[in-house]
């Protein structure tokens, strides 16, 4: 019966519904609503040869990208950092460092009590690392030390577990300013529990936890067993970190040396001027001798040049300064000034104006004053009224001045000096205020507000008054209560009424005599997002030392800054290079939330510490609701609610890098406590 084809097998057809009722559609289509589409153009069918084109295309980007990642690492010179955590107090930060580099069986890995900051060269692997191990009482040394690493190895105790108000809270903190490749590591599992199946089932609740905040780990290693801590040491050395974007996105450093070139007295009395020689290897984009440098602690400061040292690997491996000479990078008439502020009126027109592809973008304080009704034209050279600064006579009429001048007679020139003077340190110096990373005080300036001890039934009831307020605030935030006897046209003359918020017109620039005085000199910026990208591009291409290449950065710093740089290997000394117009002062906003932990009332306009990308600043933010009206107008808030989203708005040098911003107060201690964060 070969060939025969069997004929019971048959296809029945399929049942065809003439008419569905309403009921089964409806149980069909679960409520389901089709969406209309948005326009009625008819979808462009790419050919074969355009999507080819696109695969290519995004082919060689993913190639470049790679190649961009290890260039880095590819040439032996650049130090993987590593960074030692351990998240509870029974396990040591030396210990685990030091149970991972004695799984390779070479002398000398061996990490010193007294060092903070080593480097040291795994022969086996071919690979150099610097180890960094921060002070774990201070969690601004913690932020510091992960802000610039590229493996940070979290520790977990087997019999211990995390202290949410310490271990949990550097996790945490860590991770929403931005963290590169983590591990998660158990120092003490096999001597804790000999048996196998208590350690796999601490392993399996470690993990849990962990992976709780680093969702993509893949496993727990276990140090005391040498096949787990080698695995981990040559995952270390062969892998390539994970980038964060801000920190990437301009030139940075990690001092390896540091040196001092006295530049010679300017006079009797006065600072000796010089520059300080910063050694190490470049990364993120590479560096610019144009641009200026941030120095976390000390401010910002001009590069004078940059030497690009050559580098070759000696017999044994290791890397030797070459004969050859270094090639030197020097700043010319483009590179940036320390000006805070846009130049005045007079200046820019003096001065070349912006390229025209920039002025679509940037907003100088001339486009903002040159549509304004006229006002006074005081060109600074007549006599000023009594208790009226040059600022201000700028705002008022000649008529005005003229009967001003009659009533209460005319200023001296050193009195009009003194005041300016003075204006102008109220003005610049409560904004430009850092934080000193070193210490548990706010800076060398006078602070903001006087800390005063206060008994704990005060501070008690203090704080039971702030919260009410809030509560009050929260349920009835348009109501305001007044004293019995005050006046209501009084306390709200300064109000205005408006029938809708998302209506209305608000012109920042009108006349306000509660106006700073350099608010016309703010850098003001009209299309962030193609300004941030053109800013972006243009640091890219100009810079002459390149990612990985080793060089040495001369900045000219005022000498009294060396009484307190510390010793690169007692402390990691890290430079960062700032974008075309960083430096520039502007009106800043910020989004933010509480901190998961802080239930105390946060007031509008409270001292705080803000630290966002490179910076970390002392600010008295104004907090409003985080609407999207289109006119850009947004409701005051007088407390940051918990679990809100808010907007923090404060003067501050620009950024145009997505960095993430975290929000600290000082205690009474010296400490500080993380409050709020967000970007």
């Amino acid at each position: 019966m070969a060939g025969h084809r069997s004929t019971l097998k048959r296809q029945n057809k399929s049942y065809k519904g003439g008419h569905s009722s309403k009921r089964s559609i409806k149980a069909a289509s679960k409520g389901k609503v089709e969406k209309a589409s948005a326009n009625n153009k008819a979808l462009k069918v790419q050919t074969k040869l355009d999507r080819k084109n696109q695969a290519k295309q995004l082919k060689q980007q993913k190639i470049q990208k790679t190649i961009n990642e290890r260039q880095l690492f590819n040439n032996n010179v650049t130090e993987r950092i590593v960074v030692v955590l351990p998240l509870t107090s029974n396990i040591s930060k030396l210990d685990i460092i030091n149970k991972l580099l004695a799984s390779v069986d070479e002398e000398q890995l061996q990490i010193k009590d007294d060092v903070v900051v080593q480097s040291i060269k795994v022969k086996r692997f071919k690979a150099n690392l610097k180890i960094i191990l921060p002070d774990m009482t201070n969690l601004i040394s913690i932020l510091d030390a992960t802000k610039v690493a590229d493996f940070v190895i979290f520790g977990l105790s087997a019999t211990e577990e995390v202290d949410p108000k310490f271990g949990e809270q550097i996790v945490r903190a860590t991770e929403a300013q931005g963290i590169a490749t983590t591990f998660g590591v158990i120092p003490d599992l096999i001597s804790s529990y000999p048996k196998r199946n208590l350690q796999m089932d601490v392993l399996k609740s470690l993990t849990s936890f962990y992976n709780h905040f680093f969702p993509n780990n893949e496993k727990l290693f276990a140090l005391e067993q040498q096949t787990e801590s080698l695995n981990l040491l040559r995952t270390i050395c062969q892998k390539f970190p994970k980038s964060i974007t801000w920190r990437d996105s301009r030139g940075w450093l990690v001092a390896d040396k540091l040196d001092w070139i006295n530049g010679g007295s300017s006079g009797s009395g006065s600072n000796i001027d010089g520059e300080l020689a910063v050694e190490g290897v470049a990364r993120g984009i590479g560096f610019n001798p144009n641009r200026l440098i941030h120095l976390p602690g000390f401010g910002d400061f001009q590069v004078a040049r940059i030497e690009k040292m050559q580098v070759a690997a000696g017999k044994k491996g290791d890397l030797e300064m070459t004969d050859s000479e270094s090639l030197i990078f020097e700043a010319n008439e483009g590179k940036e000034t320390l000006d805070e502020l846009m130049p005045l009126e007079e200046e820019m027109e003096e001065e070349e104006p912006m390229l025209d592809e920039e002025t679509s973008n940037w907003g100088g304080f001339g486009g903002a004053a040159s549509g304004n009704v006229e006002i006074g034209q005081f060109n600074g050279k007549r006599p000023l009224p009594k208790g009226i600064s040059e600022y201000q006579a700028k705002w008022l009429l000649d008529d005005e001045i003229d009967d001003l001048i009659n009533e209460n007679g005319v200023v001296s020139e050193n009195e009009d000096e003194d005041e300016d003077a003075m204006d102008f340190d109220q003005d610049e110096g409560m904004m430009d205020e850092e934080f000193d990373d070193g210490s548990k005080t706010m800076s060398t300036y006078a602070p903001s507000e006087k800390f005063v001890e206060l008994s704990e039934e005060e501070e008690a009831r203090q704080l039971e008054l702030f919260k009410k307020r809030e509560k009050e605030e929260l349920e009835f935030p348009d109501e305001l209560e007044l004293k019995p006897g005050e006046s209501a046209k009084k306390r709200l003359a300064r109000y205005r009424g408006v029938k809708s918020l998302a209506g209305c017109e608000w012109d920042y620039n009108e006349d306000d005599d509660r106006k700073p005085a350099s608010w016309e000199r703010y850098l003001k910026v009209r299309n962030y997002a193609a300004t941030k990208n053109k800013v972006l591009k243009q640091s890219k291409n100009e810079v002459v030392i390149k990612a990985g290449q080793r060089c040495r950065v001369f900045l000219k710093v005022p000498s009294f800054i060396l009484e307190k740089i510390t010793n690169p290997q007692q402390k990691p000394f890290v430079l960062y290079s700032l974008l075309p117009h960083e430096h520039k002062q502007t009106v800043c906003n910020f989004t933010v939330q509480t901190w998961e932990d802080y239930d105390k009332p946060i007031k509008s306009k409270d001292s705080m510490i803000v630290q966002y990308g490179p910076r970390r600043v002392m600010i008295q933010p104004v907090f409003s609701q985080a609407s999207r009206n289109t006119n850009n107008v947004a409701k005051f808030e007088r407390f940051l609610h918990q679990g809100a989203l808010s907007v923090a708005t404060a003067t501050v040098p620009v950024t145009f890098t997505n960095s993430p911003a975290l929000f600290f107060k000082t205690q009474g201690d010296g400490s500080i406590e993380m409050v709020a964060q967000d970007s």
